[in-house]
């Protein structure tokens, strides 16, 4: 092979073509060098649905977290509240008859018909609002409750006659009947109770001992309700 002046070019060979180097692929990182999933993906499952399956590592909420137990709370107190400032002087064992499902058993009806009211007098409660519930321990609540109550005037200074009520359904209510011969109803007012609850054998009991209320409940001279 010759150039245009007729001289031999000389020969050069051609460069080797580069091949392609096969990828070594990198061996699995360990479990423990892994990166964490994306949160929300499909292994992020929340703790409440590994301790609906069995899963060891699970835990299950405590009760007071639940909204359900929440709400039932609140209920019970609210019902509680209604019971627990109504009174009638002349049949004080309906009282405790009222308030001994809301209690751990045994208790005696005699201490419950006691239990924050002198024993004299008469008072409705007549409706009852449960507001905020806090939560003092896996099994404790703390239930705020708004209750109207009408309290009652006695027309003659003479005690009324003790009398015994007959329960028609196996839980009675503590609130007397709206009207009565011997007394008259007076303007309701609205009272603020702090109920305390705790669950027992899934079941809502208030500690009856440190109820709040607010205002503190009268102690009317011989049962007359100052007009």
């Amino acid at each position: 092979m010759s150039g245009e002046s007729g001289a031999p070019r000389a020969w050069r060979r051609p460069p080797v073509a580069r091949r392609a180097r096969p990828r070594i692929a990198e061996p699995p990182a360990p479990p423990h060098l892994r990166p964490a999933p994306p949160p929300g993906g499909a292994t992020d499952r929340p703790r409440t649905d590994l301790a609906s399956v069995g899963h060891p590592h699970a835990t299950a909420p405590p009760p007071a977290a639940l909204p359900a137990r929440r709400a039932d709370a609140g209920a019970l107190a609210a019902a509680f509240g209604v019971d627990f400032l109504s009174w009638d002087e002349s049949d004080p064992e309906r009282r405790g008859r009222a308030l001994a499902p809301y209690v751990v058993p045994p208790v005696r009806e005699e201490r419950l018909a006691a239990a924050g009211w002198p024993g004299s007098g008469r008072q409705r409660g007549e409706l009852a609002l449960p507001g905020a519930v806090i939560a003092l321990a896996e099994d404790r609540l703390l239930v705020h409750v708004r209750v109207r109550v009408t309290p009652f005037r006695r027309l003659t200074r003479e005690p009324v006659c003790v009398r015994q009520s007959t329960d028609v359904l196996p839980y009675p209510a503590a609130a007397p009947a709206p009207t009565d011969p011997g007394w008259v109803g007076l303007d309701s007012y609205w009272y603020e109770l702090l109920v305390p609850v705790r669950e027992l054998t899934g079941q809502w009991r208030v500690d009856i001992g440190a109820v709040i209320v607010v205002p503190p409940l009268p102690d009317p001279q011989g049962g007359v309700v100052p007009p």
